[in-house]
């Protein structure tokens, strides 16, 4: 049985939508706002055009080779197993985190009517265990909404999309319309931390985190009605959009902050209620119908998101079967078209998740640093395409594309440096641990392959790398021996380096032509015959 190509171009935008209007909004705008002041503004608009260079390329990635579960099958083509294994890792790692992340939020605003579903625990809320039994519940929701079927779960995001888009516009403009300080801007400094903390704020206010929908379009791309026409306009489009709504969020959150919060500065941003910050400031500005709204939006959003996001982490689930990286009992589908025990899996995985890391913040820090170190084969996979298969069809074309690769690939490790040493380390472990775990099925299958591969042999200069300049940089626990500024020409350097020799490692024409058709799926997809 195959994946059945039902969605339309609405039900495309409104998947990469629906998984980026989520708890994002919810808290990115106070957190931002404590770590950069009025200059989180700043941060948004340049996450915003940072993850439009990953979205183009990944447009032309996604509409040539419209497979399920893109992201860990591309690398597979040019790089072969390993290196397809460690971005697939990376991939499913951040997008079975979301799940949870959105559930957390849901439930940290809803302790303001149930307050035994959370606990302080340095300072910070994370689940009581009756909040951990009403998550688990709410994850046995989305894995039944999802096993229904993914033309009636793609109907049900798209109305919850037009909420989840309606709602904020609709809060910040009652909020900014009540009171709007255009003071709050300047009295206590627009830029309190310069350009260190704006850059700063974006992996760990969750400013990236809020745009990594994006790509889960291309997830269900192998179910597009249309992909040609489908998912330029879903991946592009919700960028832009986003970044629109996000901007306007934040502008309002800060016009509508009392003189009261700001006393002892941006980084001691504190009010009434500002664990759940939207409903917090509209109740103190005495607008009770409206915290009613918020409060619905903060069920309905994370929910829409999680919703969504259990259904293409279980097509990444899918696409690293169909690579042999996990066991064929992923590939099984049910009468739905739908691979039900995939989405099982992630469920039980998911709830793990919640034990190590228990609170919004380090839920959202991991899966941000993770996903943009898997988009950072994108680009490489991308030229190496043009290079090895001319012949298919492109209905989305990069222009000037060695730049914008190069561009692409240095924006991935920016984004990874950015978020911390503190991080960094704590991903490196996950990725050893994926590798031993990757080793050991190989062998089990008798299909042995090794990271001393030539296709690979990029793979461990680039991580160490990655590990050492954030070990030594300036964020979130390094040393600071780079300093701020130089930092920039270190990542630009070691970008260049790693990316001509990810590229020179590549398959050959043969290999990767082999790869491409003889690949199940793509038989039927693919328009054009090697030569």
């Amino acid at each position: 049985m195959r994946l059945k190509k039902t969605i339309s171009t609405i039900g495309m935008l409104s998947t990469s939508l629906g998984c980026m209007v989520g708890s994002g909004w919810l808290f990115g705008a106070f957190y931002a706002a404590q770590i950069a002041g009025p200059a989180a503004i700043i941060s948004w608009v340049v996450g915003g055009v940072l993850i439009v260079f990953i979205a183009l390329t990944f447009s032309e990635l996604s509409s040539m080779l419209p497979v399920a579960g893109g992201i860990a099958r591309y690398a597979h083509f040019t790089h072969g197993p390993v290196v397809s294994f460690c971005m697939s890792w990376l991939a499913w790692l951040s997008c079975v985190a979301v799940a949870p992340t959105e559930l957390q939020s849901m439930l940290q605003y809803g302790t303001h009517f149930f307050p035994w579903l959370m606990h302080k625990k340095g300072g910070l809320p994370v689940l009581s265990l009756p909040g951990y039994v009403v998550a688990s519940g709410l994850m046995l929701v989305l894995t039944w909404l999802n096993i229904l079927g993914v033309k009636f779960l793609t109907k049900l995001n798209s109305l919850m999309t037009l909420w989840k888009v309606v709602i904020p516009l609709l809060v910040v403009l009652i909020i900014a319309y009540t009171k709007f300080s255009p003071g709050n801007f300047v009295s206590h400094e627009f830029s309190p931390g310069g350009l260190h903390s704006i850059l700063w704020a974006l992996p760990t206010a969750g400013i990236v985190f809020s745009f990594l929908g994006f790509r889960e379009a291309t997830s269900l791309a192998g179910e597009a009605a249309k992909p040609e026409r489908s998912l330029p306009i879903a991946v592009i489009g919700s960028v832009l959009i986003c970044t629109l709504l996000y901007v306007l969020i934040q502008v309002v959150f800060i016009g509508a902050l009392s003189t009261g919060s700001l006393a002892h500065g941006w980084q001691h941003l504190t009010f009434h209620g500002d664990t759940g910050p939207f409903a917090g400031i509209a109740r103190g500005l005495g607008l009770g119908f409206l915290v009613l709204v918020i409060y619905a939006d903060a069920s309905m959003s994370p929910f829409g998101s999680a919703m969504i996001y259990t259904a293409t982490t279980a097509r990444l689930n899918y696409a690293m079967s169909m690579n042999r990286y996990t066991p064929v009992a992923m590939l099984k589908l049910n009468s739905k078209g739908v691979p039900a025990r995939a989405i099982l899996v992630n469920f039980m995985v998911g709830m793990l998740m919640l034990l190590p890391l228990p609170t919004w913040q380090q839920l959202v820090g991991f899966q941000s640093i993770a996903i943009v170190l898997a988009y950072g084969v994108g680009p490489v996979a991308l030229l190496t395409l043009r290079e090895q298969a001319p012949e298919l069809d492109r209905p989305f074309r990069l222009p000037a594309s060695r730049m914008l690769c190069f561009i692409t690939f240095y924006v991935c490790n920016l984004l990874a440096y950015w978020t911390g040493w503190e991080t960094i380390w704590r991903l490196m472990l996950a990725i050893v641990l994926g590798l031993v775990l990757f080793s050991w099925y190989r062998r089990r299958i008798k299909d042995d392959v090794s990271i001393t591969d030539r296709s690979a042999r990029w793979l461990p200069p680039y991580f160490l790398g990655m590990a050492v300049i954030s070990y030594l940089g300036n964020f979130g626990g390094g040393l600071g021996i780079i300093g701020f500024g130089w930092d920039f020409i270190v990542v630009a350097l070691f970008s260049v380096v790693v990316m001509v020799y990810a590229y020179r490692s590549s398959l050959d024409k043969i290999s990767v032509q082999r790869l491409l058709y003889s690949d199940e799926e793509l038989i039927l997809l693919l328009k054009v015959r090697p030569s």
